[in-house]
């Protein structure tokens, strides 16, 4: 074993060196005498679109921007770069290929159709896919490996995050659960601990005596009374955790939402079920953090290259909810077991997306319900944890008794997978209404509504989401209780 193990090691260094060779070679027999292989590798992270930022080109190549704007400048100097202002927001700085660096680029670009289409020809036909597999998990493998290198020799713990214009002092967030559960006297609680308190907005008015006549209205209302309601509860107890929102993206009225909680004073906002590519037009302070939530590196890398080019912005950090959280998933049914089974890998493949931009935390929630699995995926890059169901279970949750009551006679088989109409996997607890969902796989239904049913106490007819540890819930504490077991 060791001797093929050597040989793989020889191998690899020997293809890296001599493929870094081969570029040189190829650039300078073109008649590109005067520019380098990192300067070529510049020239197409620019690309031959479309003008982009300094910032998105600097992300794609995990560079600082200051290091990024040296080497432009050289390259505009050469010839291959052109640079300009946007015409709509002159303190916008765009960069662009000229026909000389479109050249080069695809120049080098045809080096290496050549050079795979060429080395694939040596392989038999019925080899190539094994091959191609064989080659992707070894780049997986060292996707996780640049992003665990470091984070699995520290010693765990929850050191404050710094998020927009705001210092998150315990990296704990507590999950945005709507209707009834999440509201401001969790939040602030929260909050109070050093945490991120979180406040469901989706119809949140529901208890409004306009609600029925003009929902819109009563949740705008509900969402910037809440969110002021709990950031003055913090202020006056001298809490220096964060208050912020949490949008469900697909909402017709997401925009608003985000808009009213700015209006109340949110410092953070939070968007799941879908990516929030135009979130930013909502919020224009960057003193306030935007955090989407994700379920894949390539989610990330999506939103973050629209942002760059449309608002010269990066996020202020990502929320990974996993395939083991409560609601609404980022996975489809087909897609949820393997999920699972890499769960650590998906983790670790976010973490290296991440390490491209400047100061861009990962939170990581589900499945989380003790200090072990924060531990576990601090190991795999967390630099924060989310929890839903351990905050239901608490006594500053805003939902009723009974509510809770569900939490702690949850077990292991009380919780069930169903498809949500968004075409995603939804973790919820077992009921008659879950069960006829689950049996039918019926995609058919208002899942706010259902949710709304739960919280008003039909919950044999409604949706109680729960995390796939809910069963790990065995009595009610408060909020400060929670923290201790992750801090101390």
């Amino acid at each position: 074993m060791d001797r093929e193990i050597r040989k793989l090691n020889d191998t690899l260094v020997n293809i890296f060196n001599t493929v870094m060779k081969m570029e040189e070679e190829a650039i300078q027999n073109a008649s590109y005498d005067d520019i380098s292989i990192t300067e070529v590798h510049t020239l197409e992270a620019i690309g031959t679109g479309r003008a982009r930022t300094m910032t998105h080109v600097a992300n794609i190549l995990g560079i600082k921007v200051s290091t990024l704007t040296t080497a432009i400048g050289r390259l505009v100097k050469k010839g291959y770069v052109r640079r300009f202002r946007d015409e709509t927001d002159r303190r916008m700085v765009k960069i662009s290929l000229t026909e000389r660096g479109t050249e080069v680029v695809r120049e080098h670009e045809a080096f290496h159709e050549s050079m795979i289409k060429e080395a694939l020809s040596r392989i038999p036909d019925d080899g190539i896919d094994q091959f191609v597999e064989s080659i992707s998990n070894i780049n997986d493998f060292l996707v996780m490996r640049s992003s665990t290198a470091y984070a699995g020799e520290r010693e765990f713990k929850l050191a404050p995050l710094h998020l927009a214009g705001n210092e998150l002092p315990v990296p704990i967030v507590q999950a945005g659960m709507s209707i009834g559960v999440a509201g401001s006297r969790l939040a602030s609680a929260v909050a109070r601990e050093g945490g991120l308190g979180l406040i469901g907005t989706s119809e949140i008015g529901w208890r409004a005596e306009n609600y029925e006549r003009d929902p819109l209205s009563a949740n705008l209302k509900a969402i910037e009374e809440e969110v002021a309601r709990a950031r003055k509860a913090v202020e006056d107890d001298g809490g220096k955790g964060l208050i912020g929102a949490a949008v469900m993206w697909t909402h017709k009225d997401a925009g608003k939402y985000v808009k009213a909680a700015v209006k109340g004073g949110a410092q953070v906002i939070v968007t799941s079920a879908g990516l929030p590519k135009d979130l930013p037009a909502y919020c224009s302070d960057r003193k306030i953090a935007l955090l989407p939530t994700i379920s894949s590196r390539r989610a990330a890398a999506a939103i973050t290259k629209t942002w760059t080019q449309k608002y010269n912005r990066t996020p202020d950090g990502f929320i990974f909810q996993g395939p083991l959280a409560a609601g609404l998933l980022g996975f489809k049914e087909s897609e949820l077991e393997k999920a699972c089974v890499d769960r650590y890998k998906i983790i670790a493949e976010v973490k290296a997306e991440l390490g491209k931009l400047e100061n861009c935390p990962l939170i990581v929630g589900g499945g989380i319900a003790c200090r072990e699995d924060a531990e576990k995926v601090y190991d795999y890059g967390a630099d924060g944890i989310m929890m839903g169901t351990r905050f239901v279970a608490t006594e500053e949750c805003d939902a009723s008794e009974h509510y809770k009551e569900l939490y702690l006679n949850c077990t292991e088989n009380d919780v069930t997978i169903i498809r949500s109409p968004m075409k995603t996997s939804v973790r919820v607890m077992k009921n008659s209404f879950a069960d006829s969902l689950a049996a039918t796989g019926s995609e058919d239904y208002d899942i706010i509504e259902a949710v709304r049913r739960a919280a008003c106490g039909d919950y044999d007819n409604g949706l109680i989401f729960c995390g796939v540890s809910a069963d790990k819930v065995n009595s009610i504490v408060t909020v400060r209780d929670v923290f201790r077991e992750f801090t101390t």
